[in-house]
């Protein structure tokens, strides 16, 4: 079976995953096939307000591979199921995500380039119809046509205190 055709698998599937995830009570957030060591991995990312634990992967897992089973969805003979929460870094693929996760931060990829940059962090400061409103890190607020994001993930800060600041190094014996 080709890649194309493996994908083409998936892209029917799409509607079909995303139903028993949400009839299970999670959110769908995204499938797809990978090629790794030579074995195909049919991945899924679920997500919910409270947070994913392995339960709900396994949950999500049982009910998806017997669905797979029963309706042969075209994959290969031999296929692994991964189901996963999207992680602390979550991909954001909907405009619902920008909306979701405004306050936050976030590395966005454009298509296009804006004044000649592809990459951007900052933060997601709002939604406007198609439009994500994003203040980059040193630089301001840009407006981003949502259709020209082609790859966007949150970017974990690890909480604590601020650094304190170093008023003078005292000698060894020093007070």
């Amino acid at each position: 079976m080709t890649r194309q055709v493996e994908r083409e698998a998936v892209h029917r599937m799409h509607g079909s995953i995303r139903e028993l995830v949400e009839e299970s009570g999670y959110e769908y957030v995204w499938s797809g096939l990978a090629l790794e060591e030579g074995r195909t991995v049919l991945r899924v990312l679920i997500d919910s307000l409270g947070g994913i634990n392995v339960k709900d992967c396994e949950i999500v897992s049982r009910k998806l591979g017997r669905m797979l089973d029963d309706s042969d969805p075209g994959l290969p003979d031999r296929y692994f199921l991964q189901v996963s929460s999207p992680g602390i870094e979550r991909p954001l693929f909907k405009i619902s995500d920008y909306e979701r996760f405004s306050g936050k931060r976030a590395k966005i990829r454009l298509k296009s380039g804006l004044d000649g940059r592809k990459n951007l962090t900052g933060t997601v400061i709002s939604v406007s119809g198609e439009t994500v409103l994003f203040r980059e890190d040193g630089s301001g607020e840009i407006s981003v046509p949502f259709n020209d994001i082609s790859r966007a993930n949150l970017v974990f800060e690890m909480p604590g205190p601020e650094k304190p600041v170093a008023k003078g190094k005292k000698k060894r014996g020093q007070q």
